[in-house]
C-alpha cells in the first residue's frame, strides 16, 4: 500500500486513538480532507484503505512485542 498523505493520517489515528470506529474515521476525512463519503463508491473505497491501515498498524504493533 502506498504511504499517501491520508495512509499516514489513518495510521496516526489507529494508533493513537485505539477505540476509534471506521465510520468515525471516515468521518474525519470528510471533515479535514473534504472527501465526498455520501458517495457509495468512495465509503467503500476508503472503508477498505481504513481497513488495510489497521491490519498494518496491528502487525506493526506485535512485531514490537516480540
Amino acid at each position: 500500500m502506498k504511504e499517501t498523505r491520508i495512509t499516514k493520517y489513518i495510521k496516526s489515528i489507529v494508533r493513537n486513538y485505539p477505540y476509534t470506529t471506521t465510520e468515525d474515521i471516515l468521518l474525519l476525512l470528510e471533515k479535514y480532507y473534504k472527501l465526498p463519503i455520501k458517495v457509495p463508491s468512495v465509503y467503500y473505497k476508503y472503508r477498505t484503505i481504513i481497513r488495510r491501515c489497521r491490519q498494518a498498524v496491528y502487525r506493526e504493533r506485535r512485531e514490537k512485542d516480540v
